[in-house]
């Protein structure tokens, strides 16, 4: 059986893989596509009629794509830039957004992000009821994340949106699971808490809380702002 093609990968050292499958020149026709042309500023437009995105709807900006009008830098090896994907917006999680200093969202242009070496696994319920006050078996909405150690318990309440200008109304609960659908109540901390200044790692929220099998859970919480 022949083999599989894989696509090209790019990187900000290098730029454009170069093998066996390497990148048409932009404007080239592709097999079974539409070519993409480029466009002001390095922008990728598409021909008239064809529209990426679900429903052939394309995507609709308020603000400025970086963050400003002026053309974007190009890729290493003088690549035209293909567009950014877009951000995850969620009021109730502010942190899932870098906010860069341009006005835009997301790293700027020939940036790339240093992640912390170490994380822990977060589970965020949403629920408008405390977990352990809801009928056995009762789904649930949650997200899941993994935040920084490093990161103290007043910044993880803001950066899920818990903001009230009264700190003692700003908690979070940790929630244990019973099995069987049912939740129980662990420590709450408040923002006017000593521990709010204490990093997750201090909480013994840390690398350990893997949910593999063999090893400590992850970390289940609820977090309130009223």
């Amino acid at each position: 059986m022949a083999s599989q093609p894989f696509g090209n990968g790019w990187n900000p050292q290098f730029g454009m893989d170069q093998n066996a499958n390497a990148a048409r020149p932009l404007g080239n026709a592709l097999a079974g596509g539409v070519a993409a042309l480029p466009g002001p500023g390095g922008a990728i437009t598409y021909p008239s009629g064809v529209i990426p995105g679900p429903n052939n709807q394309g995507p609709v900006y308020v603000i400025p794509q970086n963050g400003y009008h002026h053309p974007v830098p190009v890729f290493p090896g003088q690549e035209n830039r293909l567009p950014n994907p877009h951000p995850v917006v969620n009021a109730d999680a502010p942190a899932l957004n870098l906010n860069n200093s341009t006005g835009g969202v997301g790293c700027e242009p020939g940036y790339n992000y240093f992640f912390p070496p170490e994380h822990t696994k977060l589970h965020v319920i949403k629920s408008s009821t405390a977990p352990w006050r809801l009928p056995e078996g009762m789904s649930m909405h949650f997200g899941a994340y993994h935040v920084p150690v490093n990161t103290t318990l007043t910044e993880l309440m803001t950066g899920f949106g818990a903001m009230n200008p009264l700190p003692k109304k700003n908690k979070v609960t940790e929630v244990i699971q019973g099995g069987s659908g049912k939740w129980y109540r662990g420590v709450t901390y408040s923002g006017e808490d000593d521990a709010a200044s204490k990093t997750l790692r201090e909480l013994g929220w840390d690398s350990t809380r893997t949910g593999r099998p063999g090893e400590k859970p992850v970390i289940w919480l609820w977090i309130t702002k009223d």
